[in-house]
């Protein structure tokens, strides 16, 4: 009886060491194909630990079990990286389907997914054509006529941040106190909120990720807002998104590596992609959502990692400027 108490507590022992931990604040359902098939393919399990980023970090620097992690934009991504809470990654092929410059400098984390952050506009009360840069919508002729989601979220701090990679704090800054004195109204709690807003007339234009107008579109195709792609006659409209790395404590790093470079096949880009009405991140993949017919925008190429590290900089600015 005792040997059989040892032999079933090696056994247990195993299979936990077998499991594959991905911790994750993007919903695991859109990845359990991609977990199947690695299982299928390696004999080992995936467990997912889907909760927030903040819980997620603490996990982490709390040392808990865990192999990869899945998070949803380049302001957390940076973080673990500053954190040397993630562990260098092989370049594979599969990861080299990745734009460099959604791949870590230090190649510890590769994008998953990415969306753009753009401006979202009323066809009746504004043309397409007037719709040119994110430098534009500071200018006075759109006075009373802007909305914009709060700052504190992570989407409009990476903006800010890529604002400051381009023109530097001085620039950036103007850029974001002529946002503000154009705001028609407080600013909102998120993006689909902003999106009702010039639904309903309380603003002309607003600059929200693309998505959320997608997923208005997908219950109503009729809905009264539409996207137009900033700053598309220079340098590329702004890009963010879900990035995953390996998780520097791990003992199991070519498994994960593995597991990254399943959800890198086209069929799982396609998929992941898709359920989110994002655009797959690996290169010369066309999204199959309804964004396909938006078409796909040119993109600025400043890496996140260097957008990344001008955070605290731009949470500064912001509050500098006014911006709530």
């Amino acid at each position: 009886m005792k040997a059989f108490t040892i032999v079933a507590s090696l056994l247990i022992s195993l299979n936990a060491w077998a499991d594959l931990t991905v911790l994750t604040d993007r919903p695991q359902a859109r990845m359990a194909k991609a977990a199947q098939e690695f299982t299928a393919k390696t004999g080992v399990n995936v467990v997912f630990v889907e909760a927030g980023y903040s819980d997620l970090l603490k996990k982490l620097e709390e040392k808990s079990p865990a192999d990869v992690i899945i998070t949803k934009d380049l302001v957390y991504l940076t973080e673990l990286d500053q954190k040397k809470l993630l562990a260098p990654m092989a370049q594979s092929a599969a990861v080299q389907k990745v734009q460099d410059f959604m791949r870590g400098n230090g190649k510890n984390w590769v994008a998953l997914s990415y969306r753009v952050r753009t401006v979202a506009y009323d066809p009746s009360r504004v043309e397409a054509a007037e719709l040119t840069t994110y430098e534009d919508l500071a200018s006075p002729k759109w006075r009373g006529r802007l909305c914009m989601r709060s700052s504190s979220g992570s989407y409009n701090e990476g903006l800010v941040a890529y604002l400051i990679q381009t023109h530097g704090i001085n620039k950036a800054e103007a850029i974001v106190r002529g946002w503000v004195a154009n705001l028609a109204a407080p600013v909102f709690r998120n993006d689909t909120s902003m999106l009702e807003a010039i639904a309903n007339g309380s603003c002309d234009v607003g600059i929200s990720n693309h998505y959320y107008l997608a997923q208005l579109h997908a219950k109503n195709p009729n809905y009264p807002v539409q996207i137009a792609f900033l700053n598309q006659t220079q340098g590329g409209v702004h890009s963010n998104g879900a990035g995953m790395g390996i998780v520097a404590e791990t003992s199991q790093t070519a498994l994960a590596q593995q597991f990254i470079e399943t959800l890198l096949a086209d069929q799982y880009q396609l998929e992941i992609s898709a359920a989110h009405f994002d655009y797959p991140a690996a290169k010369n993949l066309a999204p199959t959502s309804l964004i396909k017919n938006w078409g796909t925008p040119k993109l600025d190429n400043s890496s996140w990692s260097d957008i990344g590290k001008h955070i605290a900089e731009a949470r500064r600015i912001m509050k500098e400027a006014g911006y709530n």
